[in-house]
């Protein structure tokens, strides 16, 4: 090692402990502070560079307490910490491990209640492009924290002012699709089954066995391509007993159809909702069957392009029936083009229509969503998608905003509250009511509640209701009240929004743990709870590792 560089060496260790001696109030016992150490996310780059899209602050290896103060933690937090340094050892007998448990103690130190702090991410980064003292001396060996500011009304109040222009930026471009002018109708017919509503129940109680005691209403979704042929089945059981594999083989051998929805000469594939009174019973000649149908839903590129209005039967028609009218052309633009310039957009800015468009099979009957300052880009992408999307059913939006602007020293985990809820089909009252959340607070610190929302919503769906809930949620803000959804049995479909470089293995974790599923701007994460502890999985070109604990980022390509 040459004598400069050790002599450097030397200076940054003395400096350090220094530094460390001089904040430590309490340290963090050892044991904990290396259980803390193996759960970090780690991984290698050529040459470390702060991500754009965050406000980072550096802090040097050798670090002071004006370094500290520059953090302006009163109006800020801390959302991520990354600790870099170089994989170049010129001794080969020296302990990297040891130097960053110095570090991180060291800076625990400085900021009380950092580590125990359960929304701040954490990131080993090993820079691998240098291979000499010479080269790795311009390389950056420290802390890099991101921070955010502490949202609140008077900062929500700038956001609003910023969708709002925005949104008139929007329908001024798109004043057509917002007037939802009438167009030439089509011809249009419901999908034809191959079955009658009574021969559907003769079959279901054919098909289905297993033995039923209490009496339930067990709702249903069946996905169908082009052609009438079922792809999936899917059951929502109210938490009786239920034989869902063979209620869901029984409902596909009894539920078949000729075609797909006939729009305009066309074939489209449609959701088809339904109900099955269990336990089964005799044929009834009189009053309604087992089984029945009760709603059918077109993707949202076909809505856009037709409105399409499922009609209940009435004097002229004996049946229920369907009519639509298609747009004329050009009246309606990509659901993608949300960009303007009042405000630069972080890259995955209009996730929200990207995963909303790619699954024109979800139901989309209950959305939950985070209003709070740093996701703004996204509830503004939110109503960019809903502007264009035809919503033929009225469907339950929750916005919160994390306590309605109550201090953060009050908040409570399950009684923070801040819930502003709609169920409508009008865009208008939807905007209303999230511009109603956006003034009654910001959210203050950086983890939510997210959870106490979804149950809110789950509440508001109703005992006999068990639909998916869609929450639209920060990546970098895991919320605090997690343990809520101990006992939940919601299916809950997780976009995650400021997905930056990687997902946040908190939220793998949740969905592992609970059966969930994550969906980015570049696909869909599912199945996690299969995973065992110990398996290395890749997840859009990074790795993670199933710990007893959760997940942690082990690899990042």
């Amino acid at each position: 090692m040459s004598c400069v560089f050790f002599r450097a060496f030397l200076c940054g260790i003395i400096l350090l402990l220094a530094t460390s001696a001089a904040h430590a109030q309490s340290p963090t016992p050892e044991a904990e502070l290396n259980t803390f150490y193996d759960q970090l996310n780690a991984y290698r780059t050529e040459r470390y560079h702060p991500l754009p899209e965050l406000e980072a602050l550096r802090l040097p290896s050798t670090f002071s307490g004006a370094d500290l103060r520059a953090l302006q933690l009163q109006d800020r937090h801390i959302v991520r910490v990354d600790l870099v340094y170089t994989a170049f050892r010129l001794n080969p007998a020296f302990n990297q491990r040891q130097l960053n448990l110095s570090r991180i103690r060291n800076l625990a130190a400085g900021v009380p209640g950092l580590l125990q702090d359960e929304s701040v991410t954490w990131t080993l980064v090993e820079q691998t492009g240098c291979n000499s003292p010479a080269e790795c001396q311009p390389f950056f060996h420290g802390f890099v924290v991101y921070v955010a500011r502490h949202a609140t009304a008077a900062t929500s109040r700038a956001d609003l002012d910023s969708l709002t222009r925005k949104l008139r930026i929007l329908e001024k471009k798109r004043p057509k699709a917002a007037k939802k002018t009438q167009g030439c109708q089509v011809a249009c017919n419901l999908p034809s089954s191959r079955f009658s509503s009574r021969d559907m129940a003769r079959n279901l109680r054919r098909n289905y066995k297993c033995p039923q005691r209490e009496p339930q209403i067990v709702r249903f979704q069946l996905t169908v391509d082009a052609r009438g042929t079922t792809q999936s089945v899917q059951v929502r059981p109210t938490g009786k007993a239920l034989c869902t594999a063979e209620l869901e083989e029984a409902i596909r051998k009894s539920v078949v159809f000729n075609s797909g929805f006939p729009v305009d000469r066309r074939m489209f594939p449609f959701i088809v909702k339904g109900a099955v009174r269990l336990p089964l019973g005799p044929l009834q000649l009189v009053g309604k069957p087992d089984l029945a149908l009760t709603s059918f839903a077109l993707p949202d590129s076909v809505a856009r392009l037709y409105r399409v209005f499922l009609k209940k039967k009435n004097a002229q028609h004996k049946h229920d029936y369907c009519e639509a009218r298609i747009t004329k052309k050009g009246e309606l633009l990509a659901a993608s083009d949300t960009t303007t310039e009042t405000l630069p957009l972080p890259p995955d800015a209009n996730v929200v229509t990207r995963v909303m468009q790619r699954h024109p099979e979800w139901n989309k009957e209950v959305v939950v969503t985070d209003a709070t300052g740093s996701m703004f880009p996204y509830t503004y992408d939110l109503l960019a998608w809903l502007q264009l999307s035809a919503l033929e059913d009225p469907k339950t939006f929750v916005f919160f905003n994390d306590g309605n602007d109550q201090p953060d020293k009050d908040k409570r985990v399950g009684k923070t509250g801040g819930f502003h809820h709609v169920k409508t089909d009008s865009y208008e009252a939807i905007k209303n009511k999230l511009i109603e959340t956006m003034k009654a607070g910001g959210g203050g610190d950086a983890p939510e509640n997210d959870a106490e929302a979804l149950l809110y919503a789950q509440q508001l769906a109703g005992p006999d209701a068990s639909p998916d809930l869609i929450l639209i949620a920060d990546n970098y803000t895991f919320p605090r009240d997690a343990k809520l959804l101990k006992n939940t049995t919601a299916q809950v479909r997780i976009i995650l929004c400021g997905v930056h470089d990687y997902i946040n293995p908190k939220y793998l974790a949740l969905a592992r743990k609970h059966g969930f599923t994550l969906h980015t701007i570049e696909g869909d994460i599912e199945n996690l709870s299969k995973l065992l502890e110990g398996e290395t999985i890749t997840i859009q070109s990074q790795q993670y590792q199933v710990t007893k604990d959760g997940f942690k980022l082990v690899q990042k390509t």
